[in-house]
């Protein structure tokens, strides 16, 4: 029997963040055109076909893609579990750092793709955990996410704390209560 995550994800612990980097380009490209082709993967990591031919027999032995040379590459059922825990842990990271840190786009994309490969699964669930809370929570919400924008901007002091808790307190109570 194949160990899985509390996801039921088979764990990927054991392959390298490059392996991750192949599951998850692999993943993409299959996506959008049903198969992926080693020409392909080696254009969309910016590697060379050599390089693709290893980590491609090394995912291959570890049953999470089927590969033949010079045939298409698709992922079996485990590797793409795997896969789509890689590109889910990306798509919070890269949340996060948009919606809560306010990263530009691209920089935020590229941070995610560095630490979807060592972040535990207890933080991104955490990281979950306070998006939502983040959009559901009325203390928090655009305005909250305003005011970090500008502290980060502007260097804003903290002087005028009490002046905006009442404005964010008033607002609240403002609200309808049947919404």
């Amino acid at each position: 029997m194949n160990p899985t995550t509390e996801t039921g994800v088979p764990p990927s612990g054991n392959l390298t963040p490059q392996l991750e980097d192949y599951l998850e380009a692999i993943a993409e490209l299959q996506q959008e055109n049903r198969v992926a082709r080693a020409k392909d993967i080696a254009d969309r990591l910016s590697v060379t076909r050599s390089t693709v031919t290893s980590a491609l027999k090394s995912l291959s032995e570890k049953h999470l893609i089927n590969y033949q040379p010079y045939s298409h590459i698709t992922l079996t059922d485990a590797g793409e579990a795997v896969a789509d825990e890689i590109i889910r842990r990306h798509e919070v990271l890269t949340k996060y750092l948009r919606k809560v840190l306010q990263i530009p786009v691209a920089m935020a994309e590229e941070n995610a793709c560095r630490a979807e490969h060592v972040l535990d699964q207890e933080v991104i669930e955490r990281m979950v955990d306070f998006l939502e809370f983040l959009d559901k929570c009325p203390r928090t919400g655009a305005a909250w996410r305003l005011a970090f924008d500008h502290f980060c901007q502007d260097g804003e002091d903290l002087d005028n704390c009490k002046e905006c808790i009442g404005k964010c307190l008033g607002d609240l109570y403002s609200k309808d209560p049947a919404t």
